[in-house]
């Protein structure tokens, strides 16, 4: 080979690699929850477990590099996590603020040479301002409307329960905790239901952590001191299912109406929630659309701080989605057709996520 011929080659090379790197994204997800579905200490239900499902089939389709590494609940665990993520310097650091943990731990840690990126659940304004000052690198986020489907999960309990008689509603509110941004929002969406509704009678408000044995065992307490509780509303599915669970050994599961937010299957020998509110389990896929969109073209893809209504009943024309998303994490869609890169991109949402599905 002559020397021009190979100096064309490795100019060429050069080239390619060089267009490669460009566009290559590496991005580290710290995940609150489990590994997988199995594990004995899970009470919290499966959510968590499908957001990373599907993120990592966006992420084949997007050809990004995505680690997910799992806090199994743990906040002590979580921190060390986000210390090692920020010392791998990914490209992007993708974080939860659940129980404003990661905000706090932010603040006293130097981050400003990685990207961070919260998903479901962000800092508030406040806290969002003092992480800048402090110099961390926060460059947006997804969230959903919590405080829509806190009120829309009320509304179809209530609908159902006056379809159902005409008897007055007595409601037990299983909370999700205290300081989650999601939990807050959706009591808050609860409060305005009632509010505008004062034929609803409010019998107890309780916290119940996200966890399916609290909902249990927070249900029977409440079955026998208030038995005319005829309306259970739930801050997450796993509480949901443990409130079905009290009942059913209560014998009560015909006079009280139960639901819930995820969108998640009945663990074995569970019971079907009346009511399940849905969607947000695809924002992680979403959050990496987004983040390659802003890493292959910055200029016309700036990253945000973004809230999504992406909140849905359950129902028959959207059971397609939800039976996808609880088996094979939508590997059927391929996520590159909502990016903003290609020039048919369609909109990020359950209708345009059901149609996919069909294709």
């Amino acid at each position: 080979m002559s020397l021009f011929k190979l100096y064309r080659l490795l100019t060429f090379t050069c080239l390619l690699l060089g267009s490669y790197s460009a566009y290559a994204l590496e991005v580290i997800f710290i995940n609150p929850g489990f590994s997988n579905t199995e594990n004995a200490q899970n009470s919290t239900g499966n959510f968590w477990f499908d957001v990373s499902k599907i993120m990592q089939n966006a992420a084949t389709d997007l050809d990004v590099t995505l680690t997910i590494k799992y806090a199994n609940r743990n906040h002590i665990l979580m921190k060390e996590l986000i210390q090692q993520a920020i010392n791998d310097k990914p490209d992007y650091l993708i974080l939860v603020n659940e129980k404003n943990v990661t905000s706090k731990y932010l603040s006293k840690i130097d981050s400003k040479h990685v990207p961070i990126y919260f998903l479901l659940n962000r800092p508030s304004p406040t806290s969002l301002d003092m992480l800048r000052k402090n110099g961390t690198n926060i460059v947006g986020s997804i969230t959903p409307n919590n405080r829509v489907a806190g009120k829309s999960l009320m509304q179809q309990l209530y609908k159902k329960f006056t379809n159902k008689t005409t008897t007055s509603a007595h409601i037990l509110a299983l909370l999700g905790d205290y300081a989650t941004p999601a939990s807050i929002m959706r009591t808050q969406g609860l409060m305005d239901f009632l509010a505008q509704t004062p034929q609803v009678t409010l019998i107890a408000k309780e916290v119940a952590n996200w966890s399916e044995q609290e909902g249990f065992t927070k249900t029977l307490a409440y079955m026998h001191q208030a038995p005319e509780i005829n309306i259970i509303w739930c801050a997450n599915d796993a509480i949901a299912f443990g409130a079905k669970r009290a009942l059913k050994q209560l014998n009560m599961q015909s006079q009280v109406i139960v639901g819930g937010i995820n969108w998640e299957v009945p663990p074995n020998n569970g019971s079907e929630l009346d009511v399940s509110i849905g969607g947000h389990v695809l924002l992680g896929a979403y959050a990496l659309v987004n983040l390659f969109d802003n890493h292959t073209q910055p200029k016309l893809s700036p990253l945000l701080h973004r809230s999504a209504d992406i909140f849905d009943p359950l129902t028959d024309e959207n059971t397609p989605l939800y039976t996808a998303i609880n088996t094979t994490g939508l590997a059927e869609i391929n996520f590159i057709q909502f990016s903003k890169t290609r020039a048919d991109w369609h909109k990020f949402t359950i209708e345009n996520l059901l149609l996919a599905l069909k294709q």
